[in-house]
């Protein structure tokens, strides 16, 4: 996975935790119905740092879908990649660069694990 978390770092936030979850840096993970993207590879109840808001950049991308500028974002855990497909998906962004249903690598996201309140 390629994502980047793009934000200056003082605008990255971020909360430390131990999942009882194994996590993979940069790759998003699912914790209590929130998104978030875990900055280091950890194993089960190790703490890492996970960022619940920040400015994305290369995220993988659902194929066959075109996105349009401010279109509503949804993590796919399943599939793991972005998505515009709400059913059986968690709400975490929105898309600030339109893409082709051909790019399998997301634009700009302002992603926000708190985006549904």
């Amino acid at each position: 996975m390629f994502l980047q978390v793009v934000s200056p770092s003082e605008l990255v936030k971020s909360v430390g935790l131990a999942h009882t979850a194994a996590a993979t840096s940069k790759e998003p993970i699912v914790i209590n119905a929130r998104v978030t993207i875990p900055l280091n590879t950890t194993a089960i109840g190790e703490r890492n740092a996970y960022v619940y808001e920040s400015m994305i950049l290369e995220a993988p991308k659902a194929a066959a879908q075109a996105w349009a500028w401010g279109a509503a974002l949804y993590w796919d855990a399943a599939a793991k990649n972005f998505t515009t497909t709400a059913s059986g998906n968690t709400l975490c962004g929105f898309a600030l660069e339109p893409k082709l249903a051909a790019d399998t690598v997301s634009g700009l996201i302002a992603f926000d694990s708190f985006a549904a309140l």
